[in-house]
C-alpha cells in the first residue's frame, strides 16, 4: 500500500505511537507490530496490511487444525 507524503503526514499526526525516523524511511512502532513506511518517488509504501493479513490467516488455520 502506498500513500502520498500528505497523507502519511496527517495519519502520523493522528496516532499516538512511537515512531523512528530515518532517510526515505519512517517505523511506526505500533502495539501489535512495527510499520515501516518505505519513501518510493514521492510516495511512502508499507507492506503492513498484507503481512497482518498472512498473520490472521496464518492464527485461523492453526485454529482449524
Amino acid at each position: 500500500m502506498c500513500i502520498s507524503a500528505e497523507a502519511l503526514a496527517l495519519f502520523l499526526n493522528m496516532i499516538v505511537a512511537p515512531v523512528t525516523t530515518e532517510p526515505g524511511r519512517i517505523i511506526v512502532h505500533a502495539e501489535e507490530m512495527d510499520a515501516h513506511y518505505v519513501q518510493v518517488e514521492d510516495r511512502w509504501c508499507t507492506m503492513a496490511p498484507q503481512i497482518q493479513g498472512q498473520q490472521m490467516f496464518a492464527e485461523l488455520a492453526k485454529k482449524d487444525a
